[in-house]
């Protein structure tokens, strides 16, 4: 049961576009380079949302011992619990954000500055490149009964299968006696990303998020953030089977949107970006009355 919960978020499809919304440099990135950078997740702008999710499979924890008494599951119910107040964030995981919306006043303020952008890409394209990756796509639960119900699910699985052999997360091994442990760390470092508080709900947001990345791998890697460095991925957009595809652009909040469309389009063409049916790609002037300029 726990298993099929956690499944169904994994395996779903978008049925709309996802926009990625970003910056004048974040857009010739993108598109230049067809890939997308995936930031750790404990170096998003918000760390809050990660520690939401701990503070929920922590509650189930507790509510799990208050009522457990046999002594092999309140051992491992105990080690979860420890495993999690000390080393909640200690695997590599990255993702990156979409929204199905095209047009949002939040994500300009956040994201767009006075002359930003939301790349639109096709639903099931952005599936079919994650799961090229080998990655996740998963949409954000906003609603606490179905987070708390994923945090029953996530302490189920792990109680239900236990992991035997070491394994290598972040660079450290996960011993036998710390398993529970350790595999409710990977399990959560997967799912925390997708938990959201429901102040958030109007920005209807997908992730692409990584399996776990050593430190020593080849795609991990650090770029220079505000005030540290911050690690990362990329996440391809291209293929040698899958061609590299837009549904929309949507021009955001600026003075001269006409001027900006204009060069968009041109801009598309010179990057030789089509939408899936080969038509050339629509882009749209954003509505929303704010000015950040």
């Amino acid at each position: 049961m726990s298993e099929n919960i956690l499944n169904d978020i994994l395996s779903r499809t978008p049925d709309k576009p996802l926009y990625h919304y970003t910056t004048q440099s974040g857009l010739l990135g993108i598109i230049g380079s067809r890939k997308m950078w995936v930031t750790h997740t404990q170096y998003l702008n918000d760390r809050r949302e990660f520690l939401h999710a701990v503070d929920l499979v922590r509650d189930e924890l507790g509510n799990r011992l208050k009522t457990s008494s046999a002594s092999v599951t309140r051992h491992q119910l105990l080690q979860m619990e420890e495993m999690l107040q000390s080393s909640p964030q200690s695997i590599n995981v990255c993702v990156c954000s979409f929204s199905e919306e095209p047009d949002l006043l939040s994500q300009w303020r956040a994201y767009g500055g006075p002359a930003g952008f939301a790349i639109g890409f096709p639903g099931e394209f952005v599936k079919e490149a994650t799961e090229k990756r080998n990655w996740f796509l998963a949409p954000c639960i906003y609603d606490l009964t179905k987070q708390r119900e994923i945090a029953r699910a996530l302490v189920e699985q792990v109680l239900q299968n236990p992991k035997e052999e070491p394994e290598q997360f972040g660079g450290m091994t996960t011993f036998r006696e710390l398993r529970f442990g350790w595999n409710l760390i990977a399990l959560l470092n997967s799912y925390a990303p997708i938990l959201k508080d429901e102040s958030f709900e109007e920005e209807r947001e997908w992730r692409v998020i990584s399996r776990p990345l050593l430190c020593d791998c080849e795609c991990f890697k650090f770029r220079e953030g505000k005030s540290l460095l911050v690690p990362y991925s990329e996440f391809p957009l291209c293929y040698s089977d899958l061609g590299f595809h837009l549904s929309q652009i949507t021009v955001g909040p600026t003075r001269d949107g006409d001027r900006s469309r204009s060069s968009i389009r041109s801009f598309l063409m010179h990057e030789k970006v089509l939408m899936r049916n080969g038509s050339e790609v629509p882009v749209e002037i954003s509505k929303v009355p704010y000015r950040d300029w």
